[in-house]
């Protein structure tokens, strides 16, 4: 007797946020129009249920280890996003603290204006912090 898995459905974006993450992994009953992973089960390992047939115990781990790993990889994925929210989160509230901050009062210019450390020759005010010449 054949059997028929549904192999993983593509994770377009977003996927983690479905609700049923089994369909990233090998799963049972296929969905319509899913590729088909087929699996040959001799009828005697079937087993009998209230629902009826039951796959084999071997099957039936494959199919919750596909379906584990795809949880596991959706959990990665949320705990990332989440991650990235509270950083984006942090720098929005550093950023909105820097510009209640009073910006600090410009350097007064010496008298003779302002000079270069380094060679002496007169400097520019974009370069008073430094105090000297880019190149010097």
């Amino acid at each position: 007797m054949w059997t028929a898995f549904g192999r993983p459905h593509p994770r377009k974006r977003r996927w983690w946020e479905t609700p049923d993450l089994a369909v990233f992994g090998l799963h049972h009953p296929p969905c319509p129009l899913d590729d088909l992973e087929r699996q040959a089960i001799p009828l005697a390992e079937l087993g009998l249920g209230p629902r009826g047939a039951e796959l084999p115990q071997a099957l039936h781990r494959k199919l919750q280890e596909s379906q584990r790993q795809a949880r596991e990889e959706a959990a990665t994925w949320r705990k990332s996003e989440a991650r990235y929210a509270r950083q984006v989160r942090a720098a929005n509230q550093r950023r909105a603290q820097a510009a209640r901050r009073p910006a600090p009062p410009p350097t007064p210019v010496p008298a003779g204006g302002l000079r270069c450390t380094v060679c002496g020759r007169a400097l520019a005010p974009e370069l008073a912090k430094a105090g000297r010449h880019i190149l010097c």
